[in-house]
């Protein structure tokens, strides 16, 4: 059974400990494209040890060493892909396993389950069994999570092997285990009827005992459940005799634990019965020592290490969980991705002490978690060189681990590029590229980058390419790439012939946010796919049109496809309004008393006089009917993101308020012109009192003179008896 459904103990812990923690406030994620990042971001992991990992992917990348599988994240996920995620970085819940629980197909729903078959050759009718079966609760997060159809058929299952027990007996004893499946805090009476009754063979009145004992401890009366499993522990029996050992463990735990946890479901380890704590510790390993193979170990060891969290026996605890990386994962009783969960929740993230660590795995995931940039307001004192050098005789067995994190700290923590770089060993061609060793390289690219050795980093990250298998490393080394030649003023080798980077998000980002309309137009005429094409052309004429380059646009219009695609393009926002190539076809019309020409006319105007009212108006219609007034091409990442860099792109951003300002205070601009313009200034600022037009600040009494303006001057307009309020 597993751990973390087998004991008495709050299911809000249990969820709490399921619950992925998220970087963003409104617990959504978004890719952040940078890789030197030291600040914990769970939506933003990358596949080397890293201070800014989620401790669980640091974990799994040490444990995928050790066990030579690689970590991978799906690539189907359509909810990550629509937030714009490639495959680095992901999100920390990306690495955990989908739920594969067999359902069964449609074909099979009529078909009998195995216990019912069973329980028919025992002598229980059909309609009994399938009838207590339908009934059946789910006792989750609780000790009766074991009350399952699971552990009744291996009851039943001995049952059967059991020859010399009358027929009468089997079927009432099979009966009554699978009347128990409803089992957990009954009234007293009802917890009797469920009972076999005349029982007399010494083998069934066995059987009976521990169907007693089991509904004792179902129901939290562990004073007649221990008696009862006492006694069977002393049978001759095989089965019943191992059940009871080990069950006799699983009542001493619960009967520690039942008035240790909170309201919320968090532990208080004065309330934990210590007595009653040492004797489950004793159970347990008196059934490991009897049955070292036995059919309950994996569970008596992942219940054991309960009792060292409940004890607060960090050293223990860490010394269970050390067990796991240099023994198969499938010896324990539940996943692996349940064993990184519990190990983060019971130990990384509640240390108090790394002396009590002596697994140097577990000791790194920790010393990285120390690593991190501290907020403003934390005030623990700060991990210190001397703390990680005092660690050294704990990472005797693993030296590069150790020579990794003094790496790691000079980069990190001490910002000492040189110093990293004397730690950090070259790349050794042969050597095969565990995550361990793609983490050395990738500290050693970034500390040549940040001394602008940009060219010793390309090398670097060319080799790490050709040696990199993995997925997700090859990944992480095209975005590093990608950088180097963005940081370095070489963006074209990006998009080079048989350039090595080839993930398409990343070479729309740099299309995006810092290609030249040169590149722009080269990806057109020679992209190297259809979505590349799209977003290449896309960029080139929305940034044509909002930087004024009119008579740009009106000849790279031409390179727009007779048959436009209507296909939403992502554009580097999920909060802004899908747009596709069919949006440089508008035709000018709206549903306002204001009416355009369309979009390639309005742009014809303003090439032949770029301050024309109605065309700059109209332009200004365009960007408000499209939605576009915060559209991500229209700013940039931050500085250290991809594509954060220095734009190729000239030009400064037009905005709607612009055009409205430059119309209002144009003295020649038509009666009706001018009025439009107020109204849709004024409204910029409505209902916040923030522009939503552009990053101009306009005070008050400004937005306040404009409506004067318009209600005096243009009253006989529309706009201004539609107007009410100035904001």
């Amino acid at each position: 059974m597993s751990l973390r459904y087998s004991l008495t103990g709050s299911f809000i812990l249990f969820a709490l400990f399921q619950m992925p923690a998220q970087a963003c406030s409104d617990d959504s994620c978004y890719p952040t494209w940078d890789l030197k990042r030291d600040q914990l971001d769970t939506c933003n992991n990358t596949p080397f040890l890293s201070p800014a990992n989620d401790s669980r992917i640091n974990l799994q990348l040490l444990l995928a060493d050790q066990h030579q599988q690689p970590l991978t994240v799906p690539t189907s996920d359509s909810y990550y892909k629509e937030q714009g995620y490639a495959l680095v970085p992901f999100p920390v819940d990306l690495t955990e396993p989908t739920d594969t629980t067999a359902t069964g197909n449609e074909n099979d729903k009529n078909q009998p389950s195995p216990l019912v078959i069973l329980a028919q050759q025992l002598g229980v009718s059909a309609d009994d069994a399938n009838n207590l079966l339908t009934q059946t609760s789910v006792w989750e997060g609780s000790r009766c999570t074991s009350n399952n159809q699971q552990t009744a058929q291996t009851y039943l299952q001995q049952l059967a092997q059991e020859k010399e027990l009358p027929a009468e007996e089997r079927t009432a004893l099979a009966q009554s285990r699978l009347a128990i499946l409803q089992s957990c805090d009954n009234e007293p009476a009802a917890q009797t009827d469920l009972l076999p009754q005349n029982i007399h063979s010494p083998t069934g009145q066995l059987f009976a005992s521990y169907l007693q004992g089991a509904q004792a401890f179902y129901n939290g009366d562990f004073t007649q459940s221990i008696a009862v499993f006492n006694a069977l522990s002393l049978s001759t029996h095989p089965w019943l005799k191992e059940t009871a050992i080990y069950m006799k463990g699983r009542i001493f735990l619960n009967t520690a634990q039942q008035n240790a946890f909170d309201e919320m479901g968090f532990p208080d380890n004065s309330k934990t019965d210590m007595a009653s704590l040492q004797a489950a510790e004793s159970a347990f390993n008196s059934y490991l020592t009897e049955y070292p193979k036995g059919q309950y170990a994996a569970s008596a060891n992942g219940l054991l290490r309960r009792v060292y969290w409940l004890m607060n026996d960090q050293s223990r605890l860490a010394q269970s969980y050390a067990y796991w990386f240099t023994h198969p994962l499938t010896d324990t009783n539940i996943t692996a991705n349940q064993l990184v969960q519990e190990i983060d929740n019971k130990l990384l993230l509640s240390y108090s002490d790394t002396s009590k660590i002596e697994d140097p795995q577990l000791l790194a995931i920790i010393d990285l978690m120390l690593m991190r940039r501290r907020s403003e307001d934390d005030s623990r004192p700060p991990f210190t060189l001397a703390e990680l050098q005092s660690q050294q005789a704990r990472f005797a067995k693993q030296p590069e681990l150790y020579n990794y994190l003094l790496g790691a700290y000079a980069l990190y923590v001490e910002k000492d590029a040189d110093k990293a770089l004397t730690i950090l060993p070259e790349i050794n061609t042969e050597q095969l590229l565990s995550y361990q060793a793609f983490s050395q390289q990738t500290l050693r690219g970034f500390a040549l980058e940040s001394k602008e050795q940009w060219q010793d980093a390309e090398q670097l990250w060319l080799k790490l390419l050709s040696k990199a298998s993995n997925p997700l490393q090859r990944q992480q080394t095209e975005l590093a790439l990608a950088m180097n030649y963005e940081r370095s003023q070489n963006i074209d080798k990006v998009f080079a012939d048989k350039s090595p980077v080839k993930t398409p998000m990343i070479r729309e980002i740099l299309l995006r946010n810092i290609a030249s309309p040169a590149l722009l137009r080269k990806q057109i005429t020679h992209p190297v796919s259809a979505q590349e094409h799209d977003i290449a052309l896309f960029t080139l004429l929305f940034k044509d049109l909002t930087r004024s380059a009119y008579a740009d646009f009106l000849k790279d219009i031409q390179l727009l496809p007779e048959n436009t695609s209507t296909t939403p393009l992502f554009m580097g926002s999920t909060y802004a309004t899908p747009q596709s190539l069919a949006l440089f076809k508008w035709d000018g019309k709206n549903a306002t008393d204001y009416q355009c020409p369309a979009l390639t006319e309005v742009v014809q105007t303003l090439q032949n006089n770029n301050a024309h009212p109605q065309a700059l108006n109209c332009l200004g219609e365009f960007i408000l009917r499209q939605g576009l007034d915060d559209f991500p091409l229209n700013s940039q990442p931050d500085l250290h993101e991809l594509g954060g860099t220095t734009t190729q792109f000239d030009g400064k951003v037009f905005s709607r308020l612009d055009g409205y300002q430059q119309v209002i205070a144009n003295k020649q601009a038509p009666h009706t012109d001018k009025a439009y313009a107020l109204y849709r200034a004024i409204n910029c600022f409505a209902p916040s009192g923030y522009n939503g037009c552009g990053s101009q600040e306009i005070p008050v009494e400004k937005r306040k003179q404009w409506f004067q303006t318009l209600k005096s001057q243009f009253s006989d307009t529309p706009w201004s008896k539609q107007l009410k309020y100035y904001w």
